[in-house]
């Protein structure tokens, strides 16, 4: 009986957001974003907290997009990390605001990381976002043990032209 009500529930919660959303390709997150991130973040049992500026790029495409985010003291530099992820995103009926989840795909070196971008209004002047993310490697570069994190992105769109990123491996 439980089973049943469970599946019930997630069929509901299904259809009303197929009917209390909009196909999410009449507007584009496609383009280039510069901001920051602040986290707050334990390694090995020993926790901080800190901010770095990012980039970002995003190629939209229907209802799904990837995005590859670059972050270091250093953003233009060949060695500076990255991550790549892949998500969905939806809008609300009158297009007026946009949401979203990702997950990582690749990047510099193996992790895990899920995030969500809050309703972002589309008809700003300049369209900008906010992402929590949870992450979490033990395969950190100079920092031994398990790293997680929890983390605030605020990114700006500088360009809305289609930027080049690195492709998620095929799994």
């Amino acid at each position: 009986m439980t089973r049943r009500m469970n599946a019930a529930a997630a069929a509901l919660f299904a259809l009303t957001a197929m009917i209390g959303t909009a196909r999410a390709e009449d507007f584009s997150l496609t383009g280039t974003y510069k901001g920051l991130y602040a986290c707050d973040s334990t390694t090995g049992g020993v926790p901080s907290s800190w901010a770095r500026p990012m980039t970002a790029g995003i190629v939209q495409k229907g209802d799904g997009f990837t995005m590859q985010v670059t972050y270091s003291d250093k953003l233009e530099s060949p060695d500076a990390e990255f991550s790549l992820y892949a998500g969905m995103v939806a809008a609300s009926l009158d297009h007026k605001l946009l949401s979203g989840y990702f997950e990582a795909c690749g990047g510099s070196f193996p992790s895990k990381e899920l995030g969500r971008f809050f309703p972002a209004a589309t008809d700003a002047s300049a369209f900008s976002v906010t992402i929590d993310s949870v992450w979490a490697s033990n395969q950190v570069p100079n920092m031994p043990g398990l790293t997680v994190q929890t983390c605030r992105w605020s990114l700006t769109r500088l360009s809305t032209q289609i930027p080049k990123l690195r492709q998620c491996p095929e799994n």
